[in-house]
């Protein structure tokens, strides 16, 4: 991916029927839009307040509240105050080669 966007992750974890990422953006760091052609993924907030855009749907999503990505749909997040922290789980595992830029 060409532009992945500004984040760290703080924690990768893969088993057989799923993969955990822990994602830390400070205030205006964002994951840019792409989409997955192999896995689903679910996006929890676990810190602060995040903008989550799927497909053509934005939402705002405060700590615990969560969101299902679809694969092959487009999507993107990006923290809007202070330094956010997103579970995201994807299911089969993430692949390094299946996070795809959008067009």
């Amino acid at each position: 991916m060409t532009d992945a966007g500004a984040y760290e992750i703080l924690s990768h974890t893969s088993m057989p029927e799923c993969s955990i990422r822990i994602i830390r953006m400070l205030e205006t760091e964002h994951v840019s839009p792409h989409y997955h052609e192999k896995c689903a993924q679910i996006y929890t907030v676990l810190e602060h307040l995040v903008e989550a855009t799927v497909g053509d749907h934005t939402m705002h999503l405060r700590p615990y509240e969560t969101v299902r990505i679809e694969k092959g749909i487009v999507h993107s997040v990006r923290a809007l105050e202070g330094e956010a922290l997103v579970m995201s789980l994807s299911i089969p595992p993430l692949e390094r080669d299946d996070q795809h830029p959008a067009k």
